[in-house]
């Protein structure tokens, strides 16, 4: 327990570090750093935490997880200013103007400029892309305090301790040592890009967690209703409906349509206007791009290769728990994702505690090498860096392979 605590307080150390930097924009180097130091001490934890300790284990879990998170949600987001943007979408619906129909740069928006969170706004040409539960949620915390990005990462943030709660959950519906929840409470990834950075993700882990919860007590209508909430949030976790047994689908699936579509018809009602400017992002966009838009520069292309994987992850293995079948899924979707921003990849990490894998988990720490992108001018991801970036990914399938029975040297 003395290392496991020793390791905890390394990781709370690098997250003061991260805190006190003004911009890890302008210190990338120095981010990597103290990123890398806060991940070997997040893998010490994960080996060296007593699974047999009961709740004391629980409580050095949650304690060092608390002290991280408290300590990053304070700092100003630097790596990425996506928490202005959700502060501006919430002053626009305030002003009772859809944020669907104007660009910040509009001349109809022009009263609503200010100096601390307009000249942050990254894309001000586009309209929104977040869908109507992500502007429900921006106007529910903007309605609490106004204008702060500090209190839009406090509200995404109690909704990241909602999702570790359903790790919990989790892990003690499928039998599993809560201690394992430590894979998710330590993550530099979730503290980084959900305390840190504010990022709108964080409103995916309940939702998904929680569905798997609810499906591993077979509580399939519960299930589809909360992948219906996330799928409202941000459109990616329908993907795991058909994880679900088939037996369980009509429910499932009726569940998740009555709250996907009570949660866009509003949007729908506006007609192709409520799209704002999410086919531009879906086109345009190119930042740390999947597997496949590096051969082949075509959204449409990465997204079909999406449909696919799903439909194949969902057809196999259908008796295998589904935690890792969600780690399959997400991680493919990830691969095949058009842009991969670092923070696209925090709603596997509570699937990780329920199914453990080692390349992906070392994934979560490797992926923020796409903030290399900073480290020259002009900004791009260093070669090394993308390198880097999928290396663990690499080994494990080379190991998967080698450790195949029908792949093995024969000896004898």
């Amino acid at each position: 327990m003395k290392r496991a605590l020793l390791a905890g307080m390394g990781l709370i150390a690098a997250c003061a570090g991260m805190a006190q930097v003004p911009n890890l924009a302008e210190a990338p180097g120095l981010f990597l750093l103290l990123f890398a130091i806060a991940f070997l001490c997040y893998v010490a934890g994960i080996v060296w935490l007593p699974v047999g300790s009961g709740m004391r284990s629980v409580a050095v879990v949650l304690a060092v997880g608390a002290l991280a998170r408290l300590l990053l949600v304070a700092a100003p987001p630097t790596l990425s200013t996506d928490a202005y943007r959700y502060v501006w979408d919430a002053r626009v619906s305030h002003a009772g103007i859809s944020p669907y129909l104007y660009a910040p740069w509009a001349k109809e928006l022009e009263p609503l400029r200010d100096t601390e969170v307009f000249p942050r706004l990254n894309h001000p040409t586009w309209r929104t892309i977040y869908p109507p539960g992500a502007q429900a949620f921006f106007q529910a915390a903007y309605r609490v305090r106004p204008d702060s990005v500090v209190a839009m990462k406090v509200a995404l943030g109690l909704a990241e301790l909602i999702g570790l709660a359903m790790v919990f959950g989790l892990l003690k519906s499928a039998g599993q040592p809560l201690s394992q929840a430590v894979i998710y409470a330590w993550n530099p990834l979730v503290l980084v890009e959900v305390w840190g950075m504010g990022h709108l993700d964080a409103l995916v882990i309940p939702a998904a967690t929680g569905a798997a919860w609810a499906a591993v007590r077979a509580r399939y209508a519960l299930a589809g209703a909360l992948l219906g909430v996330g799928a409202v949030v941000k459109l990616y976790p329908a993907a795991l409906l058909p994880l679900l047994p088939i037996a369980a689908w009509p429910v499932a699936a009726g569940a998740f349509a009555v709250t996907a579509l009570a949660g866009y018809l509003p949007a729908l009602l506006a007609g192709t206007a409520a799209l704002g400017s999410l086919p531009r992002y879906v086109s345009e966009e190119y930042f740390n791009p999947g597997i496949l838009r590096v051969l082949v520069d075509a959204p449409a292309l990465s997204l079909a290769a999406v449909a696919l994987w799903v439909g194949t992850v969902s057809a196999l293995r259908r008796d295998a728990p589904l935690p890792g079948r969600a780690v399959l899924l997400i991680g493919g979707l990830l691969l095949l994702s058009p842009n991969l921003f670092p923070w696209y990849a925090v709603w596997i990490v509570p699937f990780l505690a329920a199914a453990p894998s080692a390349p992906w988990i070392a994934f979560t720490g490797t992926v923020v090498l796409a903030y290399g992108f900073f480290l020259q001018q002009p900004w791009a991801i260093p070669w090394w860096a993308r390198a880097m970036e999928f290396a663990p990914l690499v080994v494990g399938l080379l190991w998967w392979l080698a450790t195949r029975p029908v792949l093995r040297w024969q000896t004898d």
